[in-house]
Parts: structure tokens; sequence; C-alpha cells
């Protein structure tokens, strides 16, 4: 059946897709931290952490932050590169091709895009008011945080999303453009198709997770007013 929608609804499908995916290595990154940190403590003589001490971690935050960064780069960087699509970009029908040849751009113009992305992301990250870790923070001194940059980077993410240009800032400093897919691989299998479901749902449910470790915390110390 032909699909009559436009690169640019086509490509926001594709990243809610990337999104759920990135869910789900920050769930794992998480996950893998909480698991280790809790083994460590156990066979430790002097370990005192509890199960909110290392869920409330930082560290925690982080490990998911870099295992989602790390997935970036490789499914929207080095893959895309090398196969012509993210497989968010791929179970839409989407390829990301050079402006001139429009073939694949190859590893090292791929791994361009996915760092470009992954930095602009974890710059958005440190816009949010809540003090959340990021890597930059966490490898760079004080010195080097910039308050304005995070902004910025939350811009230039979000504003082409919500203008009609097809190309984002990523797209122009690697020399890239998102076409329609052509050929018989053009998309996803329907067996592919729901076992990323799968991943999606598991990404959303750790994320979840997280989100209601932090409210079941605080839960205690927030006041509401009395409607009555």
């Amino acid at each position: 059946m032909a699909d009559y929608r436009t690169i640019k609804q086509l490509r926001r499908e594709a990243l809610g897709h990337d999104a759920l995916l990135f869910s789900a290595a920050f769930s794992a990154g998480a996950l893998l931290y909480f698991l280790g940190r809790a083994v460590r403590e156990a066979v430790s003589d002097g370990g005192s952490a509890d199960f909110w001490t290392i869920s409330l971690s930082d560290d925690l935050i982080l490990s998911g932050l870099i295992a989602g960064e790390l997935f970036l780069i490789w499914n929207n960087g080095l893959r895309q590169g090398l196969r012509g699509h993210s497989i968010g970009k791929h179970r839409v029908g989407l390829a990301v091709v050079d402006v001139g040849d429009e073939a694949p751009t190859g590893a090292g113009r791929g791994i361009l895009r996915g760092l470009i992305m992954a930095v602009l992301l974890d710059l958005a990250v440190a816009a949010i008011p809540i003090g959340l870790p990021t890597t930059f923070r966490r490898l760079t001194p004080d010195s080097w945080h910039f308050g304005g940059a995070a902004y910025l980077a939350l811009i230039v993410l979000v504003v082409p999303l919500l203008l009609s240009s097809d190309r984002g800032f990523a797209d122009r400093i690697a020399r890239t453009k998102v076409v329609r897919a052509t050929g018989a691989g053009a998309r996803t299998t329907e067996g592919r198709q729901r076992i990323l479901t799968a991943v999606d749902v598991a990404g959303v449910v750790g994320l979840l997770g997280v989100a209601i470790t932090y409210i079941a915390y605080y839960s205690p110390l927030l006041k509401f007013p009395d409607p009555f």
C-alpha cells in the first residue's frame, strides 16, 4: 500500500521510534549500573548503600545516558552511514544519503553525524532545570560549562522539527539528506517490527521505573493544597 505521508512526517515517526530505542538503551545502562552497584555493596564488608541510595544516584542516571548516547552514535551514526538508515528510519522506509550521489555516506561521515546528535542531546539534557547529570558535565571542568550552550543545543534540536525543512543541523554539517528508501529491503520486516515493538515497551517501562522511584521517594516532601 502506498504511503502518502511526507518525508517530514515519516522523519518525525522515525525519530519517535529511535527515541524509544534510546530509552531502552538508557534503561539497560541504568539497570546494569544498579545490579553492579548492588552486587558490589553486597560483597563489600563496609557496604551500606540501600535501594534508595543506588536508585537515586546520579551515577545511575549518567550510566543510562552514556549507554543511550553510545547507542545513538551507533544507530544514527555508524549504522546509518554504512546501511543508509537508522533502525527507526528503516521501520518507516527512509534513508540518509549523500546530497550529491545519493549513496550511503560511509562510516566516517556517519559517525560524525551521530557524534553531533549525541553532543547536542547531552547539552540539551543539561538545559532541563532539575540538575540532571550529563556526560559533558562529568567529563569536563566546571569552567567549560556554559548554560547558554545547553539552551542553544535544545533550540538546534527542536526547531528543525517545527519548520518545513527536511534537513536538520546534523544533515547540513555531514552533507546528507533524508529520502524515501527503495528496493526489497527498504522497510523492516513484520517479524522484526514485532521484536522492536517489544524493545520499545521495555524502554518505556524502564524510564517509568526510574521516574516512579524518584516520585515515590520524594512524594512525602510534596505539599499539595487542600481543595476543600
